[in-house]
């Protein structure tokens, strides 16, 4: 009885470690995807690397290439969107006269651009205290 529980035990701890391996194993391919992707992006491209830096940042993985990612897209074409992502980077990590400042550059895009719809831009600034 003894032998056919170690043996069951032993069987299911392999599988778990198995699937474990796998889920890691997934998890890097999604970042080396990314990094794929934004290497072969054009450099006027600004929407490839905010992407994978929105989606480094929604998973709280990769974050020093998030940032890289984030300041590639702003040098191809300084949008709102990609400010105010770098302003949630800032805010990530506590650096909040950063992302206000970022908060403000997007505002100021938006405003420019004739778009009134900035109240999540707002939420984030009144969540920062200033």
């Amino acid at each position: 009885m003894k032998t056919v529980f170690a043996l069951i035990t032993l069987i299911s701890i392999s599988f778990s470690a198995f699937a474990s391996n796998d889920l890691y194993n997934d998890k890097i391919s999604k970042y080396e995807n990314l990094k794929n992707k934004v290497a072969t992006a054009n450099s006027s491209d600004w929407n490839t690397p905010f992407e994978a830096a929105q989606i480094c940042l929604n998973d709280l993985e990769n974050m020093s290439e998030a940032y890289i990612w984030i300041e590639q897209s702003i040098s191809a074409k300084e949008t709102a969107q990609n400010r105010e992502l770098k302003g949630d980077y800032f805010a990530l990590y506590g650096l909040d006269q950063l992302a206000f400042n970022e908060y403000q550059k997007a505002l100021e895009i938006q405003i420019a651009s004739g778009n009134e719809n900035f109240s999540g831009l707002q939420i984030k600034i009144q969540t920062l205290g200033k």
